[in-house]
């Protein structure tokens, strides 16, 4: 494990965009194969799509790679991925800079409608990062690895939705995940043979630890929040494979990437679906300026995520019938597609410290750092910036967590003034009551949806927040926490300087919060009127349709959701295969 040491890194720090192209060169001469084209899937001509696949796939994201995957293990299925963005580059591969992935090629770009509660130091708009990329928000979060509570996957079952309870999902958690933490391998909670690599990132600083201690000292329990219980703190797990960023691209498909029964097109976009008498037949795409049509024997398959696999099924005639006619789409199945969105919002608050051991400007964005990483795989590049989580209740009758930190030493997609120290507590409301809605902005495919997420609309939500942050501001009073002589730091929030704490908390609340792109729900799981898919994630009167991705979530887990949307994509498949009986 490599532990931050200030005198071995060379200070010689570099411009953004100087730090940026340097490391591009020193990818490609010192780390090349990263980025080797033929380590990863070909992108086929389009005079190589057959007329016909046994499955379509519309999406190559956190669960489509996986489907994708597991479909082609039957050499007599051959199946097609098909992909709007293209592969990931050194910058969403070194995990530390993330943040600089978003309002790129690699993102949809979207953002939201003007919200009324939320968000109100952009005027209400939110930026919505979404994966434009192979490998979808999986190549471009910030890879932690969070399965959420028990209790959601039972109360998921709870409402119809049987073999989805906890005991049913764990099994396909442990043989997707392949965990080389020597800590958590052995647990009967982890698998250590899947595709999903899964580990504690190899650098650290000496805060992570602190932060547990700080933790121990507040009254919370060291442990795996993936593990039996989810209300402890512990170092995080992420979605990495030694220093280098593990999407479900890398890990799923890059494999299998020689497989004969696997196409995949990339930078096409699927613009409807082709329904003949209820029956999904194929899909038409748009690629490189022309349209096409392909056909499917057995299913079509949408895993384009809680955003677009929405606004694909409604400009294809499935969706809210009033929504539908709004914009002179022919209705053919009136279900609740769009609705019931949920997302989990965040709260960064900030606090400079004494000491040395956060990760400024100076020390990462430097041509030392860039030398470590692509010639040792090795230093603060390697880092995720977040170090330590915690889960917990703001209510005493709360059987579940509803409140998420994680503590970061590093200001995400931005620099610190001054190279001053700043650390972070990060909260999420990770059991929001809120609801939002995906409408069509246009009957054209390449007008982005409307997005709502309605966020802060029901004041549990930001009564939860406002305990949150008080916590925050308890913990910062440990012992451990108090030698770091924290105090609180309010430049990056301008518009809540100089207020009183009473004032202060709503404030940032109000006009600081932002997503933490974890959107499910919009063609959600379930029974009657209030559900588009069943159980087997069938479309409800559209036959050899399926929904594989986040948005069949029938209400939101209790943490960050990548890992439940590569479940989902492993018991999907596992819903074909014992379908067609391997035929």
């Amino acid at each position: 494990m490599w532990i931050l040491q200030k005198e071995t890194l060379p200070i010689m720090e570099l411009s953004l965009s100087a730090f940026m192209s340097t490391l591009f060169t020193s990818v490609n001469l010192y780390f090349p194969e990263s980025v080797d084209p033929s380590l990863k899937t070909t992108n086929i001509p389009q005079s190589s799509v057959d007329d016909v696949y046994d499955f379509i796939i519309v999406g190559a994201g956190s669960a489509g790679c996986v489907v994708a995957s597991r479909l082609t293990e039957n050499p007599n299925w051959n199946v097609l991925l098909i992909e709007a963005g293209y592969d990931g580059d050194p910058i969403s591969d070194a995990p530390l800079l993330s943040w600089y992935t978003y309002n790129t090629e690699m993102d949809w770009n979207y953002t939201t409608v003007r919200q009324k509660n939320a968000c109100l130091g952009r005027d209400g708009i939110c930026s919505y990062p979404r994966g434009h990329v192979m490998g979808g928000s999986s190549t471009i979060n910030a890879m932690f690895y969070v399965r959420g509570n028990s209790l959601d996957y039972d109360g998921w079952a709870a409402l119809g939705n049987a073999g989805w309870s906890y005991n049913d999902v764990l099994s396909y958690f442990i043989k997707s995940e392949n965990n080389t933490e020597p800590s958590l391998e052995n647990s009967l909670f982890h698998g250590t043979n899947g595709p999903q690599h899964v580990q504690f990132p190899n650098f650290v600083t000496p805060l992570r630890e602190q932060y547990v201690r700080a933790a121990e000292e507040f009254g919370w329990q060291r442990g795996d929040y993936n593990g039996e219980r989810q209300d402890v703190v512990g170092y995080v797990q992420a979605t990495v494979n030694g220093p280098i960023r593990a999407s479900t691209a890398r890990g799923y498909l890059d494999p299998v990437r020689n497989r004969k029964n696997l196409n995949v097109i990339k930078r096409s976009t699927v613009i409807r679906i082709i329904i003949d008498n209820k029956v999904a037949v194929g899909v038409e795409y748009y690629r490189d300026g022309s349209t096409y049509t392909v056909y499917a024997r057995m299913e079509v398959i949408l895993s384009a995520g809680s955003i677009n696999t929405p606004q694909l099924l409604m400009l294809s005639g499935i969706g809210p019938a009033d929504e539908l006619e709004r914009h002179n789409i022919s209705v053919v199945e009136d279900l609740p597609v769009g609705k019931y969105l949920q997302d989990h919002l965040l709260l960064q608050i900030y606090f400079e410290i004494n000491g040395n051991d956060t990760l400024r400007s100076d020390v990462w964005e430097t041509t030392g750092t860039i030398e470590e990483y692509t010639r040792n795989r090795s230093g603060p590049l390697i880092s995720i910036g977040g170090e330590t989580m915690a889960f917990f209740s703001t209510s005493n009758k709360s059987e579940q967590p509803d409140m998420q930190f994680l503590w970061a030493n590093i200001i995400p997609g931005m620099r610190e003034p001054q190279h001053r120290n700043i650390m972070l507590i990060l909260l999420s409301n990770v059991k929001p009551y809120s609801r939002g809605s995906v409408t069509l902005r246009s009957a054209n495919w390449y007008d982005p949806p409307l997005i709502d997420p309605n966020y802060l609309s029901d004041q549990r939500d930001f009564e939860a927040f406002r305990t949150g942050v008080e916590y925050a501001f308890q913990y910062m009073k440990t012992p451990t926490m108090s030698k770091l002589e924290p105090v609180l730091y309010t430049e990056l929030q301008p518009g809540c300087q100089g207020m009183t704490m009473e004032n202060f908390v709503p404030c940032v609340i109000s006009n600081y919060t932002a997503t933490i792109f974890h959107p499910v729900g919009t063609a959600r799981m379930g029974q009657g009127g209030d559900a588009v898919v069943n159980s087997s994630l069938q479309v409800y009167g559209i036959n050899k349709l399926r929904v594989i991705d986040a948005s069949i979530m029938p209400f939101i887990v209790g943490g960050n959701t990548n890992a439940p949307t590569i479940m989902i994509g492993e018991k999907g498949s596992d819903i074909i295969k014992e379908l067609y009986n391997g035929k």
